[in-house]
């Protein structure tokens, strides 16, 4: 019964650490430890969460000493962690050790967790194993080669792919096993498969959310805020994912995360790769491509502050002409005219090196005639700049306000 309280345990973190966003789920770290819970909160500080079904005493001391040099040596290293560390209960020495190196143990209690409902949970353990013995013959084939397969996310035509039968089928069996909570439904006609290995059903699946963002719409690619957290330009990673495709969607949420499906014209969908996040593959901006989406929405990159700061860490390690090729593909003055202005204004306070000649003289044959706001929400007052067209209506204070001045 020990995984099914471990999982029971596991499945309430979200909604006790909600104000946290869900970086990673059973992420592997260096040295192949696994933990069950990566965790971000709004400052950017990684929150590191495992799940033990024992008691936290001498024997679990070891462990949590490995899973602590494992994550010091996370690539590139992280700037600021926290491990916690949950239980039944907690050995007082053991506890006093680790604050030392800002470990946090906690018990079920301590995170609201009361004994009763622990023993419903083994109650209810005790009940699937035997409603296992129950699957369908049907069911069983699925739930098999799924394992075999290691799917992560099913749909309707993988039950009519397996079994050759009607979609009428096929979802009467994908009901029957959400009932049966061997699926997990993440939107309509898409559902989380539960592998046995995660013993209690209700225990979240490894699949991260950008493997399920992935899976709710083509074409995609993940941009803005998202793509610039991934390649470093910002230490913030918001609760919003948000991803560029051609098509309309609403948003959509799941497990702790919220989807934002931004529409982009077929002229401007362009520019992302394959990258790995976590543990699978998804469609990325370019480093390029992320920089100049972001000019063009900048609301959704943060603001006018998270754009200066992105150029600041982004302008050194993307390619200059890749750069301003895209910025001019994009077929928008507003968006060379605020990149070229903040790009010189970030020259000026000797923070980046300027563009070569060649190309600042084609961003500026791509000004428009009309004189724009730098920032859209502030004020409409400022200094006129008559090489960019760009009425700065920001103060140097708020322009500079999301870098670390070193």
């Amino acid at each position: 019964m020990e995984r099914a309280l471990e999982a029971f345990v596991s499945r309430e973190i979200p909604t006790i650490f909600r104000k946290y966003s869900i970086v990673a789920v059973n992420e592997i770290l260096p040295g192949r430890i696994r933990v069950d819970f990566h965790l971000r909160d709004r400052d950017g500080t990684d929150v590191f969460v495992d799940v033990s079904a024992r008691k936290i005493g001498r024997t679990k001391f070891s462990e949590i000493l490995n899973m602590y040099a494992a994550i010091s040596n996370i690539e590139p290293p992280l700037r600021k962690f926290e491990l916690i560390v949950i239980g039944p209960d907690v050995t007082p020495s053991v506890k006093k050790e680790l604050e030392k190196l800002q470990v946090k143990l906690l018990t079920y209690e301590e995170i609201g967790i009361a004994g009763q409902k622990l023993r419903e949970v083994q109650e209810q353990e005790r009940r699937r194993r035997q409603e296992v013995q129950q699957l369908s013959p049907d069911e069983t084939r699925l739930v098999v080669r799924w394992e075999s397969e290691k799917k992560a996310l099913i749909r309707a035509s993988d039950v009519q792919e397996a079994l050759d039968c009607t979609v009428d089928y096929a979802y009467f069996l994908l009901h029957d096993l959400e009932r049966k909570r061997w699926l997990e439904r993440v939107t309509r006609g898409l559902y989380q498969f539960i592998p046995l290995s995660y013993g209690y059903p209700e225990r979240i699946p490894p699949s991260n959310s950008f493997v399920i963002g992935a899976a709710l719409i083509e074409p995609y690619y993940f941009s803005y805020y998202t793509s610039n957290s991934h390649y470093g330009f910002t230490t913030q990673m918001p609760f919003t994912l948000f991803m560029a495709t051609t098509k309309k969607k609403p948003g959509i949420e799941w497990a702790g995360s919220t989807f934002k499906f931004v529409t982009l014209s077929k002229r401007k969908f362009f520019g992302y790769r394959r990258e790995k996040v976590f543990d699978a593959e998804v469609n990325m901006a370019e480093p390029e491509k992320s920089l100049v989406d972001s000019f063009d929405k900048p609301r959704y990159a943060g603001g006018m502050e998270q754009l200066v700061r992105i150029t600041w860490r982004g302008l050194p390690r993307v390619k200059k002409e890749k750069l301003v090729e895209y910025a001019v593909r994009m077929s928008s003055h507003a968006l060379i005219q605020r990149l070229g202005f903040i790009i010189g204004f970030l020259v000026k306070e000797d923070l980046v090196k300027p563009l070569p000649r060649n190309l600042k003289d084609k961003m500026l044959g791509h000004v428009g005639k009309a004189a724009i706001y730098l920032d859209s929400r502030k004020p409409r007052t400022g200094e006129f700049s008559r090489e960019w067209r760009i009425i700065n209506n920001a103060s140097r204070e708020q322009l500079l306000s999301e870098i670390e001045i070193r």
